[in-house]
């Protein structure tokens, strides 16, 4: 199941979901709570798609998918 919706709400979603899982971009593995305490709120308001257990993509105004920003992976045990 994909959602489109803003990169807080995804954030959001994945912290209250309680699932062990880091978000991957650009060879750093990121905390989705450690992103929503630091990304700008401009950052934070930009559309995407979350498909769980797969990524966060960006989404333009045409609602047609662009680079992937973070993909999920679960957290080592």
């Amino acid at each position: 199941m994909s959602t489109f919706m803003s990169l807080k709400e995804a954030l959001i979603t994945i912290v209250t979901g309680g699932e062990p899982i880091l978000l991957r971009a650009a060879d750093t593995d990121w905390e989705a709570q450690a992103l929503l305490d630091r990304l700008p709120e401009r950052k934070l308001g930009q559309k995407v798609q979350y498909m769980p257990g797969f990524y966060i993509a960006a989404v333009n105004d045409s609602v047609c998918l662009g680079e992937v920003l973070y993909r999920i992976k679960k957290k080592p045990a």
